[in-house]
């Protein structure tokens, strides 16, 4: 758990972020795709640097990091062309592209705020959020269904025979 005097703020992604984005995602993500049993590696190569640079600049996405003290110690990402219409009448949608936060961060009330933003941006546009969680991620899945997230039937195809459930989070 954090320290009550740390305090969680959330910024824009500035270009001189990506590689630590790129080392908290991978480090992130060695966690939980080993605790699903399927390996991949802590430690960023120069593409998966180069990737997060991308992402960073990208107009396409919006990427917000969370920060105590100096140190970034989580990320959100999401679709920035904002609300996109569905098949469903009047209704809009806002993807959750992913929210990686320190493994030694869990339950600190980092993903928490990072997913707060997340709802907020969903809730003024009156947008239905929408993301995918690999299935054997279930400190994930308990996470999302923590904020009112709910699974919505669809899947796609994931790592190690594992597909990506979607969840929806109504407005």
């Amino acid at each position: 758990m954090a320290d009550a005097a740390e305090v969680v703020r959330i910024r824009d992604a500035v270009p001189g972020d990506g590689d630590a984005l790129a080392e908290l995602h991978a480090r992130s993500r060695a966690v939980y795709y080993g605790a699903g049993g399927h390996d991949v590696a802590a430690v960023p190569d120069e593409g998966y640097r180069e990737a997060w640079r991308g992402m960073v600049v990208d107009s396409r996405l919006a990427v917000l990091v969370a920060v105590v003290g100096d140190d970034i110690v989580g990320v959100l990402t999401l679709d920035a062309n904002g609300v996109f219409p569905t098949n469903a009448p009047d209704e809009t949608r806002v993807r959750l592209v992913g929210i990686f936060v320190e493994p030694d961060r869990w339950s600190s009330g980092v993903g928490s705020a990072l997913m707060g933003r997340f709802v907020s941006v969903a809730r003024r546009a009156d947008a239905v959020g929408e993301v995918d969680v690999w299935e054997r991620n279930s400190r994930a899945i308990r996470f999302y269904e923590r904020h009112g997230w709910t699974r919505d039937g669809t899947s796609r195809p994931g790592p190690a025979g594992a597909d990506y459930v979607g969840f929806v989070h109504l407005p």
